[in-house]
C-alpha cells in the first residue's frame, strides 16, 4: 500500500478520530456550555428579575424622591419666602430697635424728670395735706356754724309761717267773732230768758224758804244768785279757753266746797285744775278711763250733767275721797265735741248748809253756768279750731318720726345711732311745733306731748314704742326699754 495512501487512511482515521473525539468533545463541551448557559441564563432570569424588582422598587423610590423633591422645592420657596419676610422684618426689628433705643434714651430722661417731679410733688402733697386738715378743721366749725344758721333760719321760718298762719287766723278769728256777735243776739236773748228763769225759781224758793221759817235756806237763793251773775261777768270777760275753763271752776268753787277740772284726752280724762281737796299727789297725775265707771266719765260719755246723792253716791266710784253728800259732773261740749268735764261736790260743807241746799238750787246754778260757759268757749270757736289743727300737725310731725325710724331700722343702722337719731328727730319736732305755737294760746303747747303720749301707748309693747319713749323721757317707758 502506498503510503501515501497509508497517510490518507490514518489521517482520514486520525480524522475521523479527531472529528469524533471533536464531536464528542464539542458535545461534551455543548452539553456542558449548554449546562453552563442554562446556569447562565437562569443566574441572569434571576438577576433581570432581580433588576426588574429594583428597577420598580428604584422607580417607586424615584417617584417618592421625586415627589420630596417637589415638596422640598415648595418648601425651599416657602423657605425662601419666609427668610425674605424674616429679612424684611428683621430690617424692621432693626429700624424698631433703633427707634426703641431712641425711645430707651426719651424715656430715662423722662423717668430722671419724673423722678424728681414725684419728689417736688411728694413735697407739694405734704403740704397739701396739711393745708387739707386746717380747711378740715376749719370746714368742720363753718359746718357746726352752717347747721346753727341752718336751724336758725328754719327757725325763723317756722316763726314767719307761724306769724302768717296766726295772721290768717286772727283774721278768720275777727270774721268769725263778726259773725258770732251777729248770731250771738238770740244766744244771749236765750241767756236772758233762762236767767229770768232763774230768778223767778229764785223768787219761788225765797218764798218757800221764807214759808219754812229757815233763814239759813232763804238767804241761798240770793247768795246763789250773786254768785251767778258774777260768774257770767267773770266768764264773759275771759278771753282764751284756759281762762274760761280756769274761771268756771272759781265760780263753780262759790257753790261747792270742792271742784276738780278734767281735761278729755285720747281715751280719759286728765285732771288739770281743783279748789277744796286735800290731795297728796298733783291733780294733774289723776287719770280717769272712760271705760271706767265714774260720774265724770259718765257725764263725758252722755253729754249731759251727771248728779248722785244719798245712797246711790256712797254705792259709785268716786275719783276722791271725803264724804260727800251730792255730788255732780258737768260736760262742756262745744259743736258736739266734749272738752272737758267739771267734778263738784259738798264734801266739808257745813250740815245745815247741806241740808238748806236739798233742794235743786246746786244742779240748775251749775246748769246756768255751764250753758253761759258754753256760749263762752262758742266764741272762741276760731281758737278750738286752731286747736284743732295743731292737734293734727303734732300728729303729722310723729308720724315723719315714725317713718323715719322704720327706715333706718331697715337700712340695718347699729342700736345708739338709731337712739341718737330718734332722740335728734323727736327734738327737731319739738323744736318745730314749739316755733309753730309761739303765737298761740297756752293751751297749744302741750298738744305734741299728749299727741306723743298717745303714740306711745298706741305703739306699746314694740321696740319704737320703748326706744321713743326713752328719747322723750317718760320714766315707765323707758325702764321697760332699758329691761329689754
Amino acid at each position: 500500500m502506498d503510503f501515501r495512501e497509508y497517510a490518507a487512511k490514518e489521517t482520514s482515521e486520525l480524522a475521523a478520530r479527531l472529528t469524533k473525539a471533536a464531536t464528542a468533545v464539542a458535545e461534551t463541551a455543548v452539553r456542558q456550555a449548554r449546562d453552563e448557559a442554562q446556569k447562565v441564563a437562569d443566574a441572569l432570569r434571576n438577576e433581570l428579575k432581580s433588576a426588574v424588582d429594583e428597577r420598580t422598587t428604584v422607580a417607586a423610590s424615584l417617584k417618592d424622591a421625586q415627589a420630596q423633591a417637589e415638596r422640598l422645592r415648595g418648601e425651599l420657596r416657602t423657605a425662601g419666602e419666609r427668610i425674605e419676610s424674616a429679612s424684611r422684618q428683621l430690617d424692621d426689628a432693626r429700624k424698631t430697635t433703633d427707634k426703641l433705643e431712641g425711645l430707651r434714651t426719651e424715656l430715662i430722661a423722662a423717668r430722671d424728670e419724673q423722678a424728681a417731679a414725684r419728689k417736688a410733688a411728694e413735697t407739694d402733697l405734704r403740704q397739701a395735706r396739711d393745708t387739707i386738715e386746717s380747711l378740715r378743721v376749719e370746714l368742720a366749725s363753718a359746718m357746726k356754724t352752717l347747721e346753727k344758721a341752718a336751724a336758725e333760719r328754719l327757725a325763723s321760718e317756722e316763726a314767719a309761717a307761724a306769724a302768717s298762719s296766726h295772721s290768717e287766723a286772727a283774721e278768720a278769728k275777727l270774721a268769725a267773732v263778726t259773725d258770732l256777735l251777729k248770731k250771738s243776739a238770740s244766744r244771749v236773748k236765750t241767756l236772758e230768758q233762762a236767767q229770768q228763769e232763774f230768778e223767778r225759781k229764785m223768787r219761788e224758793l225765797e218764798t218757800k224758804a221764807h214759808g219754812t221759817g229757815t233763814p239759813a235756806a232763804a238767804g241761798a237763793p240770793v247768795a246763789a244768785l250773786d254768785d251767778l251773775l258774777a260768774g257770767f261777768q267773770a266768764l264773759a270777760a275771759s278771753t282764751t279757753i284756759s281762762d274760761v275753763l280756769t274761771t268756771l271752776v272759781e265760780q263753780m268753787a262759790c257753790q261747792f266746797p270742792r271742784v276738780a277740772l278734767f281735761r278729755l284726752k285720747k281715751g280719759h280724762l286728765q285732771g288739770e285744775h281743783q279748789i277744796g281737796f286735800d290731795l297728796k299727789h298733783d291733780i294733774g297725775k289723776l287719770v280717769l278711763p272712760l271705760g271706767m265707771d265714774s260720774l265724770p266719765s259718765r257725764a263725758a260719755s252722755s253729754g249731759q250733767i251727771e248728779s248722785l246723792s244719798g245712797e246711790e253716791l256712797k254705792d259709785s266710784r268716786t275719783p276722791f275721797n271725803g264724804t260727800p253728800t251730792a255730788a255732780l259732773a258737768m260736760p262742756l261740749v262745744v259743736a258736739g265735741e266734749t272738752l272737758a268735764v267739771v267734778y263738784a261736790d259738798d264734801s266739808g260743807a257745813p250740815k245745815r248748809a247741806r241740808v238748806a241746799r236739798a233742794d235743786d238750787l246746786h244742779p240748775r246754778y251749775a246748769e246756768a253756768m255751764r250753758h253761759y260757759a258754753v256760749a263762752v268757749l262758742m266764741r272762741l270757736s276760731n281758737e278750738l279750731k286752731t286747736l284743732a289743727e295743731l292737734q293734727k300737725y303734732a300728729a303729722s310731725l310723729l308720724h315723719e318720726i315714725e317713718q323715719m325710724y322704720a327706715a333706718d331700722v331697715e337700712g340695718g343702722l347699729p342700736g345708739d345711732e338709731l337712739h341718737r337719731r330718734l332722740a335728734g328727730n323727736l327734738d327737731y319736732a319739738r323744736s318745730i311745733y314749739g316755733s309753730r305755737t309761739a303765737l298761740e294760746s297756752a293751751d297749744a303747747a302741750p298738744l305734741i306731748e299728749d299727741e306723743l303720749a298717745s303714740l306711745i301707748d298706741a305703739r306699746k309693747g314694740t321696740p319704737f314704742a320703748r326706744d321713743l319713749a326713752a328719747a322723750a323721757g317718760h320714766a315707765s317707758e323707758r325702764s321697760a326699754a332699758e329691761a329689754s
